[in-house]
């Protein structure tokens, strides 16, 4: 018996790696295999629709919910990877049970995948509200933070920030999060569920990390204005994995560490 890894970009990846033999990592263009769930026990739906985020997607063409209702039809467990961008903004961490007011095009894409999936029948859905997961990623199709910064630390030998280098964000190493997504999705708890570390850590500072394992480079900032902060509250996380804890001295030691593996690719 498997858990189904849907989805072979930076996170599903990484997933997938964290479960081992316990995994079967898929394409979404695998989806429509008749067999495709056989032996399966649980889904994590890791990929998005490419379009998601932009005016052209639309969730009749995204093959998320429809994935799940075959999932529910089979009694599977089904983990949905959401976003912190679904709640309303709040200066203090956010919680499972706080308003939801997504600000941007994503969020608000995201939680209307969330209410689709939260109202098929039977389906025994696991809702992830991720927080900023950060790792060595260079996909050009993708505009993330980290992203971002390794394109123009490895080009121009700068990190450019458009907000405060002092906003706090909750940042989560990708093998960090992965591993605990993993261990979650053996047997998922259900409901709504934060995954972050708790921690409000400024991306000035975890930029600089990065800076200094790359061995050269410097920060620019382009805006004073501090915007889009966020911390995750994780107590429901923790009480489920005790041991999903990390301090400030790890995350720091992954964005070095990241800067690392781009200088030996660079």
């Amino acid at each position: 018996m498997s858990v189904l890894v849907v989805g072979r970009g930076f996170l599903g990846r990484a997933i997938a790696l964290a479960l081992g033999d316990a995994a079967r990592l898929v394409a979404h263009d695998s989806i429509a295999e008749p067999a495709i769930l056989d032996g399966v026990v649980s889904v994590v739906w890791a990929g998005r629709h490419p379009a998601l985020g932009t005016p052209a997607w639309r969730i009749e063409e995204d093959l998320e919910p429809v994935f799940a209702r075959r999932a529910a039809e089979r009694g599977l467990a089904f983990t949905s990877l959401g976003t912190r961008k679904v709640y309303a903004p709040s200066p203090n961490p956010l919680r499972e049970d706080d308003p939801l007011g997504p600000t941007d095009l994503y969020g608000r894409h995201k939680l209307a995948l969330e209410e689709r999936l939260a109202a098929i029948p039977g389906l025994r859905l696991t809702r992830l509200r991720i927080a900023n997961v950060f790792g060595f990623e260079r996909d050009p199709r993708r505009s993330s933070f980290c992203t971002s910064l390794l394109a123009t630390l490895a080009e121009e030998g700068e990190v450019r920030l458009d907000v405060s280098p002092f906003t706090v964000r909750d940042f989560l190493p990708v093998e960090v999060a992965a591993g605990w997504i993993a261990r979650l999705a053996r047997d998922p708890p259900g409901g709504v569920l934060n995954l972050g570390s708790g921690l409000g850590t400024p991306i000035g500072r975890l930029a600089l990390r990065v800076i200094e394992g790359f061995g050269r480079g410097r920060l620019v900032v382009e805006s004073p204005v501090e915007r889009d902060g966020f911390v995750l509250a994780v107590d429901r996380l923790r009480a489920l994995l005790p041991e999903a804890v990390i301090d400030e001295p790890a995350l720091e030691a992954a964005a070095v560490a990241v800067g690392r593996r781009l200088a030996a690719e660079a």
